[in-house]
């Protein structure tokens, strides 16, 4: 298949390479760029007036609560946990996961995203992967564990330790490397509150045997910080070193108050840190210092979190979130567009392991987004990264390819449950039926 007539825009080379060309998709990847034409029989597309990105890599969601988008509002962190998400988490049944699934699958693939990283709840994971499997997009996701004695966890949704990484190890042995490895499996112990030492303890030592990625949370929030030294005497960070669970493949989401020491002991294990701009806003958790930890050389990810703490899961409005909230901690330009632009697509696709994606190169993966570049409002000036992050969003994107087939094309889905008004039906009814299974009956 060959892309004709369009704005290439590879985020790893930056601004000076931003040129007009074709693009050849040969066996699902990137065969040539350039002045092309077209070969015998070759299916040909016209991207006359569109901006090709690599598809965008999201590192931190969670589809399990796109149910519960606009019904935790205005709580910090431990309170919107406690009295809202969790009860909401604890009462989800087959059916509302996976139109949760969908549902914040369908906004993800709107906003071009070709492949994400996902902690769901503690049951009922399976529905999600199936959800994802349908979609198209590739996924790393994993299954809470949660095994804390903490009363404010509602008993449906705490797993004891050896039924909860059976659990793992089943979804892992069904799931794992599907369909040529663009569905994964990671160990997803929520954060340190919510486990138990020896939970944590066996899923750094599964963690290790087997080669697998450990997706958490940590360093997010004041209080939440205030009741981890409590219980470990020390911060977040140095407590999961303690516990063997920093390394090359763990990703933490949020990191927005780091001790002293820290940084430079998660650049040290290779860790990855999860960014998520709004979300930090809303629950007034602070601004993570970004800018300082790139500089260290921890690579960043950018992520929505779910939808009940943004209460969009659109990566366009994230990426421009990062660029004001670190141009308010830091100063103007301490981050700029291509940065952020490298955050949503290699550097995050490099740290998830989803190889040589996030690049408009040959031979990488035909993970594309394609964006509409005509829009008056985008203004006349400006590079691609400065248009779409400051000007742009996700009503702009027209189509998104992953290894070369089209999954959403004119701004339609063409898999999985992708219909926005049948999604808007179903949601509503399995809403309903899940408030009155949690005592939050409309």
């Amino acid at each position: 298949m060959l892309l004709t007539g369009l704005i290439l825009c590879d985020p790893e080379t930056g601004p000076a390479s931003v040129r007009e060309g074709d693009l050849r998709i040969s066996e699902g990847r990137i065969e040539a760029l350039g002045d092309l034409r077209p070969r015998p029989g070759e299916s040909v597309v016209s991207g006359e007036g569109l901006c090709c990105f690599p598809g965008l890599v999201v590192g931190h969601v969670h589809l399990c609560q796109t149910l519960f988008r606009n019904l935790a509002e205005g709580l910090p962190l431990l309170d919107w946990l406690r009295t809202r998400i969790w009860p909401l988490e604890a009462a989800h049944d087959p059916e509302s996961l996976r139109i949760s699934a969908d549902l914040g699958l369908a906004e993800l693939l709107r906003g071009g995203v070709t492949a994400f990283q996902s902690m769901e709840t503690v049951h009922g994971t399976a529905e999600v992967f199936a959800a994802a499997e349908a979609s198209g997009l590739k996924a790393l996701i994993g299954n809470a564990l949660m095994d804390s004695e903490d009363p404010s966890i509602p008993k449906d949704l705490r797993m004891e330790r050896k039924r909860a990484l059976e659990e793992s190890e089943a979804l892992r042995r069904a799931w794992h490397g599907k369909h040529g490895g663009r569905l994964r499996h990671a160990y997803a112990p929520r954060f340190l509150l919510s486990c138990t030492r020896p939970l944590l303890e066996e899923v750094a030592e599964r963690s290790s045997l087997e080669g697998a990625r450990i997706h958490t949370h940590g360093a997010e929030h004041p209080l939440e910080g205030e009741e981890v030294r409590k219980q470990y005497g020390k911060g977040a960070i140095r407590a999961l070193e303690e516990l063997g669970l920093l390394g090359p493949g763990t990703s933490i989401a949020h990191c927005v108050h780091l001790e002293e020491g820290e940084r430079e002991l998660l650049a040290d294990r290779g860790c990855t840190i999860l960014h998520c701009p709004t979300a930090n806003l809303k629950l007034g958790s602070g601004i993570a210092g970004i800018a300082a930890s790139r500089r260290a050389g921890i690579p960043v990810a950018l992520g929505p979190d779910g939808a009940p703490c943004n209460n969009r899961l659109d990566p366009w409005m994230e990426m421009r979130q990062a660029l004001l909230a670190a141009s308010l901690r830091d100063g103007p330009g301490s981050l700029s567009p291509w940065d952020l632009l490298r955050m949503a697509t290699s550097e995050a696709a490099d740290a998830l392991g989803f190889e040589g994606a996030g690049r408009l190169r040959p031979g990488a993966p035909a993970d594309l987004c394609l964006v509409e570049f005509r829009d008056p409002f985008l203004g006349p000036g400006g590079d691609p990264a400065e248009k779409m992050i400051c000007a742009g969003g996700r009503d702009l994107v027209r189509h998104v390819l992953v290894e070369g087939r089209f999954l959403l094309r004119d701004g339609r889905p063409l898999r999985g449950e992708g219909d926005p008004a049948l999604l808007r039906d179903r949601a509503e009814r399995a809403l309903a039926r899940l408030l009155g299974r949690a005592g939050f009956a409309r």
